[in-house]
Parts: C-alpha cells; structure tokens; sequence
C-alpha cells in the first residue's frame, strides 16, 4: 500500500477515478476551504475519511494510501502513441537519483505539455512518496516509463522523427539559439556526472543553458525546466 501526502497531490488523487483509494487520512487540527473540498471530493467517490490526532510530518494535515503505484506505463504503448503526434515533448532522466529532482521535473513537464518521461530501469530514482509530493500532483498527468535501455529507445524515437537534445555544460551550441522542431527528446543527466557516454552519443546535439554568474552550473531540475521552457516555445497550444 502507497502513501501519497500533501494539499496538491492528494486532491489530484481524488480527482483522479483511475487510482484505487484505501483509506484517507486527514488530522483533526486541519480547517478551512481545502478541507472542505476534499471532503466533497472523498465524498463523491465514497471514501471514508478516518480523522487522527497525529500530523504526518510535511503532509500539511492530509494522506491517501493508495492500493498500488500504477503511475508506470508500457514504453510501446507511448511509442504507438507518440509515432501518430505531429508535435511532442519527450523527457528522458538518465540515472536521475534525487527524488526531489525527479518530483520537480515531473512539475515542469507537465506545466510545459511533456508526453512522456523516461527513465532507465536500473540506477535511477523511483517513484515514492517525496516524488509524489515534491510533484505537486502532475504526477498524475505525464505519463513515466522505465525502459531496460535508453540507447535502444533514443533510436526508436528517432525512427518516428523525434529529434534528441543532450544537455551538457561543455556543449558548443546555446540552448538559447536553438529552432526547435516539432518532435523534440530532451536527455537530462545524473546530477553528478550527467550524461553516460553512450547515451550522449546516441543524441542529435548536445545544447548547453548560457550563464552569466560566476557559478557554472544548475541543479538539474532547473535546467530542466529552463530548458523545457524553450523547447515549449516552438510548440503551439
């Protein structure tokens, strides 16, 4: 059984008539509108909601527990998907670790219409609770796969004419500058290393975040959505 925590994430769950709900949570001390509005929402799905005197730490007064994570999709069931768009966002996190990370890009490719984001199976963040809030309920609407590799899948995009931005502090080419095209997959590395070679060398182009500050760097979640920003700029609503 899952915890989701949270205002945001939990009222994106209620919303959201595909996620079995266990059981709701809410502390006793917790007032006003939201409240309100989750308890016409629990109501509506017919949740019963089991008020307590303990406050989960950061959950701001409320917590879901969920039946199962089904947050994962099948990477041909989005390939099929993604191969009748004329115009798409992909995001791929190549051995992403922080769960704050991961739960804040999650936020940015949703706000910036992200199709889909991927993830290896093997050395990268999953989705747990941090995510989920760190998220603020997007979660619910970008679509994440785990693939066994990412060289393979980069090549599979390619063939259904997406072409694959690196982000890299070394790259000649300012993310500033770039016309994107229609069907973009932007590749975010480790927070640490960045991009495995591999994988670098599997991208059309590496594209760099120009700077002006005596710091040379971004957290990656931030590049991410500074990055998106631009990429969303091309796409038309």
């Amino acid at each position: 059984m899952e915890r989701v925590i949270g205002i945001n994430p939990v009222l994106e769950v209620l919303q959201n008539r595909e996620k079995t709900i266990e059981k709701l949570e809410v502390y006793k001390g917790v007032r006003g509108e939201v409240l309100q509005k989750i308890q016409r929402l629990a109501s509506e799905r017919n949740i019963k909601i089991f008020y307590t005197n303990k406050k989960i730490e950061n959950s701001q007064g409320f917590c879901i527990f969920l039946t199962d994570y089904d947050y994962y999709r099948e990477f041909d069931e989005i390939l099929e998907n993604m191969a009748r768009k004329s115009q798409s966002i992909i995001l791929i996190l190549d051995e992403i670790q922080d769960p704050r990370n991961f739960g804040a890009l999650i936020r940015s490719a949703e706000v910036f219409g992200v199709d889909a984001i991927i993830i290896p199976e093997r050395n990268s963040v999953r989705i747990n609770e941090t995510v989920v809030k760190t998220s603020t309920g997007a979660i619910e609407y970008v679509p994440i796969v785990k693939v066994t590799n990412l060289s393979n899948t980069i090549e599979k995009l390619k063939k259904i004419d997406y072409w694959v931005y690196g982000a890299a502090g070394e790259a000649e080419s300012s993310s500033a500058e770039e016309q994107y095209p229609q069907k973009v997959v932007l590749v975010l590395g480790n927070e640490g290393t960045g991009l495995r070679k591999k994988v670098r060398e599997y991208c059309d182009k590496l594209i760099k975040i120009p700077m002006r500050g005596k710091i040379n760097s971004l957290n990656v979640s931030v590049a991410g959505g500074i990055l998106l920003s631009e990429i969303a700029k091309f796409h038309k609503e």
